[in-house]
């Protein structure tokens, strides 16, 4: 039996394959494990992307050309950290610094976003580095003036001033290919001396405390899912389409983790192997601390992640297992509610990060007889079953809430969202009858579409909220304590827990 030495998350262990140096490992079970062999061939020693600091934020090019021109800059990039030199609705250049390469009084044609080195009024000394803000013919004082693309940071370009600078250029190497390694999930992979291999990556958290709650519901079960996977960013979009707020709009670091905050995939969490600048629609939450490698070699699947700090929401635990939690912490609880057979149906403050900060919560707890046991039918009813969750907190929280609308004999109704419920195709309508505690949502058929309801008993002629069949979603059923309902009124919230 051969046993490898091996270095597993930063520590040596010796085994004869994957399972036997896990041990005491932080490892979620059928999430990527990367294995780093060692080096495959030697990495480029010309880099082809280049990260340009500069006072409006960081703007990327790519090197896309092969002549003197492209090989000058990548040998004196530094040279052309320099202060902004000019600025049109045409370019706009840094510089000066000397080119020392042949001049040439040809026109040249130029793409928008395209990156050339130029020479004014063809005196060498007179170098700038130039991006093309829009299709243009000029003279730039070089044979082949074009270096390169921006495949990054083309905002900041459209933002910089008079007095702006370079304040820095830094060269991205992509040595990926460069290194021999495999992604698996096999324990049974046999070991060889000198392998490393990552189990998971921590997230460290700082920044607006709702956009983190974010991230921590996401992750609380320990996992990433790449959803989207690009040579800049991996994204999970398990919660994609949850508003959230704007904050921390600062540059996006290599290894940084931020959060959409509108516009077409809201909601989407990013981790970054590539700097970029800063974006209006990502807030920036935190940072991978330990075990970018994970992220850099997974193209996809499920990573096992650790975050700091831990989620602090204690919603739908017991109360003596919220107190344990949160004593663990050093947090002064206050209980309010039933304290007896109870489910913690509500926190304040609300979000982790508030949580540390006033080191102390209250905690209120709510009878488990009281609460609403569901089944959501997410395989028949899958858009609605979402909108479900996200009306009443269920796709972050382990325990949702509706709002009695209204009620009349077994009709119970529920305030809906009219801004989630803007998609709302009919599916799983009924055909022939509605079974005693089916959960209904109206559909785009109905004008109020988005309305939540519950029928107590069975009907051949309407839904759950009263409408015909065709206006009426089927989502789920309730499983227990339904007989609670009766008893409720018009402005109750009703608490809403998912069947296990």
């Amino acid at each position: 039996m051969f046993m490898a030495k091996v270095i597993v998350n930063g520590k040596e262990k010796v085994g004869e394959t994957l399972k036997d140096v896990l041990k005491d490992e932080y490892y979620v079970n059928g999430t990527n494990i990367v294995v780093i062999k060692g080096v495959k061939k030697e990495a480029e020693k010309v880099p082809k992307k280049f990260l340009i600091k500069t006072t409006k934020g960081n703007i990327t090019i790519a090197i896309t050309e092969n002549n003197e021109t492209a090989k000058f800059f990548t040998e004196n990039y530094k040279n052309f950290v320099k202060k902004l030199r000019w600025i049109s609705g045409i370019d706009v250049a840094f510089g000066s610094t000397r080119i020392d390469l042949e001049i040439s009084t040809e026109e040249k044609e130029f793409k928008k976003w395209d990156v050339v080195l130029s020479i004014s009024g063809l005196d060498k000394d007179e170098g700038h580095i130039v991006f093309i803000k829009r299709k243009t013919e000029g003279v730039y004082g070089l044979k082949d003036p074009k270096i390169g693309i921006v495949v990054g940071g083309k905002w900041v370009i459209d933002r910089l001033e008079v007095g702006d600078k370079i304040i820095d250029i830094e060269p991205i190497r992509e040595e990926k290919e460069a290194v021999d390694y495999i992604v698996t999930t096999d324990l049974n992979l046999k070991l060889e001396d000198g392998w490393k291999i990552f189990t998971y990556f921590t997230a460290e958290f700082d920044g607006t405390p709702s956009a983190v709650e974010h991230c921590l519901a996401l992750m609380e079960d320990g996992i990433f899912e790449i959803t989207e996977n690009t040579n800049t960013f991996v994204a999970d979009c398990r919660l994609q389409t949850l508003k959230i707020e704007e904050g921390n709009l600062i540059d996006r670091e290599r290894g940084f983790i931020t959060v959409r905050n509108y516009g077409a995939g809201e909601g989407k969490v990013y981790i970054y192997r590539e700097s970029r600048s800063s974006s209006l629609s990502h807030t920036v939450v935190g940072r991978v601390k330990e075990g970018m490698e994970l992220v850099d070699f997974s193209e996809s699947g499920i990573l096992s992640v650790k975050t700091i700090p831990e989620r602090l929401c204690v919603i739908g635990l017991t109360m003596e297992e919220a107190e344990d939690l949160l004593k663990r912490y050093d947090i002064e609880v206050e209980k309010e509610g039933d304290l007896e057979n109870a489910i913690v149906v509500d926190q304040q403050p609300e979000f982790t990060l508030d949580v540390l900060k006033e080191k102390k919560v209250k905690i209120r707890g709510l009878n488990k007889d009281k609460i609403v046991v569901v089944e959501l039918y997410e395989d028949k009813a899958p858009i609605t079953a979402w909108y479900f969750r996200k009306t009443t907190g269920l796709t972050t929280k382990r325990v949702g809430k509706l709002h009695v609308y209204f009620k009349h004999n077994d009709i119970i109704m529920f305030k809906g969202n009219p801004e989630y419920a803007k998609g709302l195709l009919p599916e799983n309508v009924p055909t022939d009858k509605v079974e005693a505690c089916s959960i209904g949502v109206t559909n785009m058929v109905s004008r109020y579409k988005g309305m939540i309801g519950v029928r107590l008993s069975e009907s051949d002629k309407f839904g759950p909220t009263g409408e015909s069949f065709e206006k009426t979603n089927i989502v789920g059923k309730i499983v227990k304590n339904a007989e609670f309902l009766r008893k409720v009124k018009t402005g109750d919230d009703v608490y809403i827990l998912l069947q296990k």
